[in-house]
């Protein structure tokens, strides 16, 4: 009898030592556990825990440096309940959002908040050019379905926008970005404030079978740089504006629309 008893104390004091562990677990030691799930992705100067942590250094799987990260995870997940926040920081991007796992497929993203200085991305050959400026998009719900947005709520701002290219800097004034998405179709809209160089409509409709942009683009004022970037995508048309439009998958194959 005694015996027992004392293998008892010595099981409860076992499980009450693992679980202390688990709910104080050094992310230092979780995140090794945890290399299938992290797909590739790389910590250094870890510190917290699991459920609170921050680690200096994130890396791709290339070796890419991502920037510093800090995160919560509600200890909900041993339920299944995985609730999970992020705050990612580099010089040129800063990315914050809360995501809620609703199953093995769907995940609920809100209060996503990107900043990006767009020299980041370099030589575009869609912008003839590499794209300046500071976006800033908020992302208000996004319910993802396998990865793919199924609804979406959010805008954002191109402030500043400007193209850099082989003659100079060409600006383009402000640029408002919207985006909604129903049923696994996003619909985006993009919109100069009205004050600036380049008069801009786009409208976007992309799913998962396919994608059609329109961007219409008129100068506001005689701007010699700004002219010869938008003669750079074809003529303009009898009002000075040019006209694009790109098209791929199903898209491409409407007969209600013209080729660009």
């Amino acid at each position: 009898m005694k015996r027992l008893r004392t293998l008892l104390i010595g099981v409860a004091v076992f499980l009450v030592a693992l679980a202390l562990l688990i709910w104080f677990m050094p992310a230092r030691l979780a995140l090794p556990w945890m290399q299938s799930r992290l797909h590739g992705l790389r910590f250094e100067q870890l510190g917290g825990t699991l459920w609170q942590g921050h680690a200096g250094q994130v890396s791709a799987p290339d070796g890419t440096p991502l920037g510093s990260l800090a995160w919560t995870l509600s200890r909900r997940a041993l339920l299944g309940d995985v609730q999970f926040g992020m705050d990612l920081r580099q010089p040129q991007l800063q990315w914050r959002a809360q995501m809620h796992r609703l199953s093995d497929t769907q995940e609920d993203w809100h209060n996503v908040t990107l900043h990006a200085d767009m020299s980041m991305l370099g030589m575009q050959q869609l912008l003839n050019g590499q794209p300046q400026g500071q976006l800033v998009v908020h992302v208000a719900q996004a319910l993802l379905q396998g990865r793919w947005p199924m609804q979406a709520d959010a805008s954002g701002t191109w402030s500043q926008a400007a193209v850099r290219t082989a003659h100079g800097i060409v600006s383009l004034g402000n640029l408002l970005l919207s985006i909604h998405g129903e049923a696994g179709v996003l619909k985006a809209t993009l919109d100069d404030d009205g004050s600036g160089p380049l008069q801009t409509a786009g409208r976007l409709s992309v799913s998962p079978l396919g994608w059609d942009l329109h961007l219409s683009m008129k100068p506001r004022h005689d701007d010699p740089a700004l002219l010869r970037w938008l003669h750079g995508f074809g003529s303009p048309a009898a009002d000075g504006s040019v006209q694009l439009r790109y098209r791929g998958g199903l898209a491409q194959f409407n007969s209600g629309t013209e080729n660009p």
